[in-house]
């Protein structure tokens, strides 16, 4: 236990107070003996000169002894020492919580309490004259000793056995009282103990049991033992029962002698007898109704525990606590235990100080091994016993068996690992295994639906299998129902599957290894057995070629996908002589970029419940109607090529349908016979003409977006008659305002709506009756101009987006819309007036950007945390704006009514992003605190000064750009004419690169042709809604070879299209991970190379950074976007929406 004495550092391990003469020849000789072999320190007073009072250096020995021993003999009070010592004694029990242990050497305790027999003749001997205050303290201090439990030669045959005793039990004492390696072993175990306290509540004089959750490995046990030590002392009777995870039948007749085994141990530990026996089940509960107990019951497994030891509250006295620890939270629910405290996972820096303590003995990675460490701690999942034992695996190692081990750790669980994590698998039933395996090969990172659709064929209860998964820490579920199973988890799952037949892949249950897959396919290896294959395509670098019989002997195959993980192209599928493939049982079909234009001949499956088909080079999908009663998702999203929808009047099940982006598409007709349908997803479909006036018809339909259909002519009268209708998205469809019905009047929609798109539209005024939307949250009106005042909308609103609108003035009522978190009106050049004494305690998100006449500053909200006012007329910006502790980003840009804006005050942590770009009188910035996530813009501030901009470059930050026009001298590597070599020695190299970078951009170096953002040609995607983009490239080289890639994208900011003619200086700091095809690859060349939308940045400089913090940065591996968040989707608005629809369904 964690006494108060342990804190004041202990100097000795016990305190023996004792009348020398009754026993230091005999009795005391025999015990000091036995303490010593013992390896325990006693003090000894032989150096200390006696006297009637008790002296500082005898009091601190008493203070400074872990453990008081108080040897009562018939002539202890005889001395006026002892009896001092007694009271000083009592004294430190009382107010410190120290150990006091007592023996009753040949006289009665209860003539010591009450001062009778030959004990009580002594001591009134003693207290002649003395004084009534002295003789009432020794009383005090003899009654309260003799009421402590201690050990009676009564009680004992004879002196050894007894002395046997005491030293045992002090030693055992001694052992609980020492500080725990464990409990240093988890960081962080101060936080939990504080949470799990704040639930016993230990001020309350009620029983309460307290439960603590979490997965194998996690920490529950060094937690619970960790608090055990801390509280115990507080109980008189405690108790910590080890591990009683076990089913009773392995070595017990029957349920009934095992829960009588399990109550022996509860209260052989909690009494302190070894040899106790219990004939039923209600001795518990007659022994300890009357004490206060700490108990903790660690690794219950089975209910049957807890009612055999801990059945009912009223089996322990008040204010008795006890504690039980499980992987399993079902079992706390059964037991009506309410307080439950769920074991996280240790954070990203609290997991790598856990690897580094067991792997380095210290709290950090060692020099040259940080990258390294922040793999393997994300190898381990955070998982603290992961985290232990691939330290313990990695101790002592050098740099270059670190880099042989990583392949071993990426694939392997390790011996002790696999152990904890197996025994809890295999208590788990067959039917839960069989959904486990399922779950973590095949559905991980999936949503709950899909699991329950795809295996709900009757034989699983999928929907209990699941609760049991989640309650046993197999699964978690995160924001939305997202399933997550934890990597070291998935890796068991993974080995499980592979020992099913290791030399013959094709006889397992899944596969997921790439080479397994790409062996089996091109062999045509595949059996009966395969109920799965996930194959990341961008696993394998050549052209892979499969047979059409391919899937034949995979006659039950169930789940079959075919993704690419990355945006590298590195392996194109062939399918030279078709593909036949009945898929009878197949259940889920997702397979990206799909090669043949169509669906084979065979192609029955009939049990389909999902398919995936996005980027495919589909024509059509099949030939003539086929039955698919159980389909209920279909995503052909980008599949360009694709002409119509097939005839799906036989898919009756169906709800979700993505055709998004098929540019190609020009008619459906199926939409009058999909009842069930409730999302239909079309944006995108530019030759789309016409919706059939059937889609009435969906009277489950609750989602529509036909945005930017640019064929589109008008909505069908009958949408508006969709009750259940509750986001509709029409943005962008251009036809819709010359021609047909011109939507100029708010449409009679369904008042179940929650949000509306009905951007660059002619509409004019919201009528009176959207305040009966009581359930509209979010409303759009983009390239609104014919809106000219403010609308009256529910005060359900959450999200407000009234663009290019010719709105004057917001009106004081806005304060009434109190769930109002994004007020968004770009471009309204006609506002003028904001409100005042207005405080929208919701509202986080306000842009006013290109409101050319607003000249007050916006204050309506101290909760805002995105605020953009760029191009505004906008004159000041009060110093108060510095205490919304909320803020992140502010965008100040082309503010040019800034004339008077000479200094910006200091600037504090939390503002991530601060634009100020062209505000053109910029001379001074006050200060900047640390934030390395910082974005700082200040291009066309000609006139910042020389310790501004000094302070800028020196700041810590993300992205920062100024004006400048020579590359700093701290940069150490310098490009010419637009690659830069570094050359490495040969010491080995580490898995991430950290560098940071200064562009010299020239004046007009990024021309912006398109006022939307509108491009053509192959450069689209890099100017994709008018934003530029920066592209970062390394190469690896060894001996004028590329052997590894590495490469990352940074969306530009609008200042950057509108540099004038002056140089600017680009500054960012970055980390890459490059693409090596094996962990041991020697190089001894980096090539960078910097390119803005195709053209290279000839000028630039690079500066290796040593100290890594990887785990703060986003780790690139291949080519992959880093978009900052200010940035916005578009420039003009138009299109963004097709992704502001969330799918809840096709995600």
């Amino acid at each position: 236990m964690a006494l108060s004495a342990l804190s004041r550092q202990c100097k000795h391990h016990v305190f023996p107070s004792f009348h020398g003469p009754d026993v230091r020849r005999g009795f005391l000789s025999y015990l000091l003996k036995e303490f010593k072999e013992k390896g325990i320190d006693v003090f000894i007073d032989n150096d200390i000169e006696r006297s009637k009072l008790i002296g500082p250096e005898l009091t601190e020995a008493i203070r400074g002894s872990l453990i008081a021993l108080v040897l009562i003999t018939r002539n202890y009070a005889s001395s006026t020492w002892c009896l001092n010592e007694l009271v000083q004694i009592m004294k430190c029990w009382e107010e410190d919580k120290q150990t006091v242990k007592v023996i009753f050497y040949e006289v009665d305790p209860s003539d010591v309490k009450n001062q009778k027999g030959d004990f009580g003749t002594v001591f009134h001997k003693t207290c002649a004259e003395k004084s009534t205050d002295e003789v009432e303290r020794w009383r005090k201090a003899l009654q309260i000793v003799a009421q402590i439990a201690g050990y009676h030669t009564s009680n004992y045959d004879d002196d050894v056995v007894m002395i046997e005793t005491i030293v045992t039990d002090v030693s055992n004492k001694f052992n609980d009282s020492t500080t725990s390696n464990d409990s240093n072993s988890l960081v962080g175990i101060g936080t939990h103990i504080k949470e799990i306290e704040s639930l016993l509540s230990l001020e309350s004089d009620e029983v309460r049991m307290v439960g603590i959750w979490g997965p194998a490995g996690i920490g529950k046990t060094t937690i619970a033992r960790a608090l055990f030590r801390e509280l115990s002392s507080k109980f008189t009777h405690a108790a910590f029962i080890e591990s009683i995870k076990g089913k009773f039948e392995q070595n017990y007749r029957d349920e009934h002698a095992f829960m009588l085994h399990l109550q022996e141990q509860l209260l052989s530990k909690t009494l302190n007898q070894n040899d106790l026996k219990v004939n039923h089940l209600g001795v518990a509960k007659a022994r300890l109704k009357d004490k206060k107990v700490l108990v903790v019951l660690d690794d219950v497994d089975d209910l049957k525990q807890l009612e055999a030891m801990a059945d009912k509250l009223c089996w322990f006295g008040p204010q008795s606590r006890i504690i039980s620890t499980t992987k399993d939270k079902k079992l706390l629910v059964a037991h009506e235990i309410n307080h439950i405290y769920r074991v996280d996972f240790p954070s990203t820096s609290e997991a790598l100080e856990i690897l580094c303590l067991s792997a380095f003995r210290q709290n950090s990675p060692s020099s040259g091994f940080e990258d390294m460490a922040i793999e393997v701690t994300r190898l381990a999942g955070h998982l603290p016993l992961g985290l232990r034992v691939f330290g313990a695996y990695l101790r002592g190692m050098s740099i270059d068996q670190w880099i042989d081990a990583l392949p071993s750790l990426r694939r392997n669980l390790g011996g002790e690992i696999e152990k904890v994590l197996r025994f809890s698998y295999d208590a788990l039933s067959e039917e839960v295994q069989e959904l486990f395996l399922r779950i973590a090969c095949f559905f991980k990172g999936g949503h709950i639906n899909d699991v329950v659709l795809c295996l709900a064929d009757g034989r699983l209860n999928v929907n209990h299998g699941l609760q049991v998964l989640v309650d046993k820490c197999f699964i978690s579920l995160h924001e939305r129902r997202w399933l997550v199973v934890h990597n070291l988890l998935e890796k068991l799952a993974k080995e499980i599957v592979r020992k099913q037949s290791v030399s013959d892949p094709g006889k397992r249950q899944f596969l997921v290894d790439a080479q397994d897959i790409c062996d089996v396919l091109e062999e045509n290896a595949g059996t009966k057995s395969v109920r799965g294959i996930d194959f990341d395509l961008s696993e394998v670098r050549e052209d892979l070629i499969i047979d059409e019989q391919a899937f034949k002997g995979m006659s039950r195959l169930q789940f079959l996908r075919f993704r690419r993980g990355s945006v590298y192209e590195n392996t194109k599928l062939l399918l030279p002589q078709g593909l036949k493939f009945k898929a009878s049982k197949l259940r889920f079909l997702e397979w990206d970029q799909f090669p043949l234009t169509c669906f084979p001949r065979e192609f029955q499956p009939r049990r389909l419940v999902k398919l995936m088909m996005r980027h495919s080079k589909l024509e059509k999908l099949w030939e003539g109607p086929i039955p698919l009663p159980c389909l209920k998702l279909m995503d052909l999203s980008h599949s360009f090529y694709l002409k119509e929808l097939p005839d799906l009047s036989n898919v009756t099940n169906l709800e979700a349908l993505n055709a998004c982006f098929c540019s190609t598409m020009s008619k459906i007709s199926f939409i009058g016979k999909s009842t069930s349908l409730e999302e239909l997803h079309l944006a995108g479909c530019s030759k789309l003409i016409v919706i059939p006036s059937s889609i009435g018809n969906a009277i489950n339909l609750e989602i529509l977006n036909v945005q930017i259909c640019g064929g589109l002519v008008e909505p069908p009268s009958s949408i508006w008659s969709l009750k259940k209708l509750k986001k509709l998205g029409i943005a962008g469809c251009a036809k819709l305002n010359h021609l047909g019905s011109q939507l100029r009047s708010f449409p009679d929609v369904s008042g179940n709506i929650t949000e509306f798109d009905i951007s660059d539209t002619a509409i004019e005024e919201f009528p009176s009756s959207i305040m009966a939307f009581s359930c509209l949250r979010k409303l759009s009106t983009e390239i609104a101009g014919n809106l000219k005042v403010f609308p009256d909308v529910p005060d359900t609103i959450e999200v407000l987006q009234l663009h290019h609108a010719g709105i004057e003035e917001i009106p004081p009522s806005i304060q009434n819309l109190s769930r109002l978190t994004e007020l968004s009106m770009p471009r309204c050049k006609k506002l003028k007036v904001l409100p005042t004494n207005v405080n929208l305690q919701s509202l986080s998100r306000l842009d006013l950007s290109s409101c050319t006449q607003l000249r007050t500053f916006p204050e309506i909200s101290t909760s805002i945390r995105y605020l953009d006012l760029s191009n505004t007329a906008i004159e000041e910006v009060p110093s108060s704006i510095w205490s919304w502790s909320h803020l992140l980003e502010l965008n100040l840009e082309d503010c040019r009514s800034f004339r008077s804006l000479v200094s910006l005050p200091h600037i504090p942590y939390f503002v991530s992003l601060l634009d100020a770009s062209n505000c053109e009188s910029l001379e001074r910035i006050d200060g900047l605190s640390t934030n390395p996530e910082r974005y700082l813009i200040f291009a066309n501030c000609f006139k910042l000064s020389e310790a501004a901009r000094e302070l800028i470059e020196e700041s810590d930050y993300k992205f920062a750009i100024l004006p400048g026009g020579e590359l700093l001298a701290d940069f150490d590597h310098r490009a010419r004419e637009g690659l830069l070599t570094v050359n490495l020695d040969q010491s080995p190299h580490p898995l991430f690169f950290r560098f940071r970078a200064c562009l010299l951009l020239p004046g007009h170096y990024i021309e912006n042709k398109y006022p939307f953002g509108y491009t053509f040609g192959h450069d689209k995607d890099d100017k994709w809604m008018g934003s530029k983009r920066l592209f970062c490239d390394i190469w690896c080289v060894q001996n004028g070879v590329d052997i590894g890639h590495g490469s990352c994208k940074y969306r530009l900011t609008a200042s950057f299209i509108s540099l004038r003619s002056k140089e600017h200086l680009y500054f960012l700091k970055s980390s890459i991970s490059l693409n090596l095809p094996e962990t041991d690859v020697n190089f001894s060349e980096l090539h960078f190379e910097f390119k803005i939308s195709g053209k290279n940045v000839k000028d630039f400089a690079v500066q290796l950074l040593e100290d890594p913090d990887v785990h703060d940065e986003v780790r690139m591996h291949g080519d992959v976007e880093l978009v900052p968040s200010h940035v916005p989707d578009s420039a003009g608005g138009r299109v963004r929406h097709v992704y502001s629809f969330k799918r809840q369904r096709l995600e």
